[in-house]
């Protein structure tokens, strides 16, 4: 067994995780990651390019790597965590200790699982896929139908396990928008003859130049959109998808056919800490995302020493994920520099006590 004596234990080497360990450790802190996968990066790695400029992922990834110069454990499965006066002591699969004054967890979320919308056909069909898959394809640089034929027409469809009272995710995924208008420009530049229809209940797309790449699809890449509700997914006989939906623009029924079907699906929240830590339940919101949400959480959590940052707190983008993981970086230097400073006060006091 093998003990490590920290400042801060990470949970979750994504984005978050990295760019916190990156600033703590700038910050004169010991710092280790803990990650469950083969290897570093989170949702990184299943992404082809980024919105809104299509920066390469795997570059980006590289770069935040660049700068890692402390421990990042992978393939580690946390068996237990517990907590006393003096922090946290975690406990791997191996036996492996890891002691530590405070724990941020960016754990990040996972996809919505679209087998959950059967009318969809997901797990039904052969060409109807994820978002997630086509980045897959995308890395593969192969864009093909179940019978490995390129193909001519493609529907992407938006909010996917979003604002889904039926499912029980009624918020808003944030980025489904934009990665549908990214991924169908990428589709559109691999096959330029490719004929591209969104199908969305209506585009929210807040972030800084995302109204550019609407407009650059449109203009610039002939991608249609339509605004309709989706409620029926059939197959042909040549494996074809037929999709039945309504015009919400137009207030009538309609079909559409395509080669493939794309679900744009939304980021659910991971709960698998949950089961580790049972007490933090309560920092669970009502969109079941760790944090209060609140602007002026900074002083509340002043005395904690148990953190969160990146998507595991919402939906977000990786600028988002890693900005707000920089913010509390900074909380967690706070209350390492307070923690530092009243255990050498203590240390004085003791020495004081014994020597009058």
């Amino acid at each position: 067994m093998k003990i490590m004596y920290t400042d801060c234990v990470i949970i979750g080497a994504g984005p978050a995780g990295l760019k916190a360990g990156q600033l703590l450790h700038s910050l004169g802190h010991k710092v280790c990651i803990l990650e469950k996968e083969e290897i570093p990066g989170g949702k990184l790695n299943i992404w082809y390019e980024l919105f809104p400029h299509n920066e390469s992922a795997d570059g980006i990834l590289q770069q935040m790597l660049a700068d890692i110069n402390y421990p990042i454990r992978t393939s580690i499965i946390i068996d237990s965590i517990s907590r006393n006066s003096k922090g946290f002591l975690l406990r791997d699969q191996n036996g492996d200790e890891y002691r530590s004054r405070a724990l941020l967890i960016a754990t990040g979320f996972k996809p919505f699982d679209a087998r959950q919308k059967e009318e969809y056909g997901y797990g039904i069909f052969e060409n109807v896929i994820t978002s997630v898959e086509l980045e897959k394809m995308f890395k593969e640089n192969k864009i093909t139908n179940s019978k490995g034929l390129v193909p001519k027409r493609i529907a992407l469809i938006h909010c996917v396990g979003s604002r889904d009272i039926k499912v029980g995710s009624e918020f808003c995924s944030a980025n489904c928008c934009i990665t549908g208008i990214k991924q169908a420009i990428e589709l559109k530049k691999m096959i330029p003859d490719l004929n591209i229809y969104c199908l969305y209940m209506d585009l929210r797309l807040g972030g800084r130049f995302f109204e550019d790449c609407y407009k650059d699809s449109q203009v610039h890449h002939k991608i249609q959109f339509i605004r309709g509700r989706l409620s029926e997914t059939n197959e042909n006989a040549d494996q074809t998808i037929v999709l039945r939906y309504e015009d919400t623009l137009a207030g009538r029924p309609a079909k559409l056919t395509a080669d493939m079907v794309v679900l744009l699906v939304g980021m659910q929240p991971d709960h698998s800490i949950l089961k580790l830590l049972p007490d933090i339940d309560e920092r669970v919101g009502s969109d079941g995302f760790f944090g209060n949400g609140r602007i002026d959480q900074a002083d509340q959590n002043s005395d904690n020493d148990l953190f969160f940052a990146g998507s595991c707190t919402g939906p977000k983008s990786i600028i988002q994920s890693t900005d707000e993981a920089s913010e509390v970086a900074f909380r967690v230097n706070k209350y390492l520099k307070k923690r530092l400073h009243t255990s050498i006060q203590d240390q004085y006091d003791g020495v004081w006590i014994q020597h009058p």
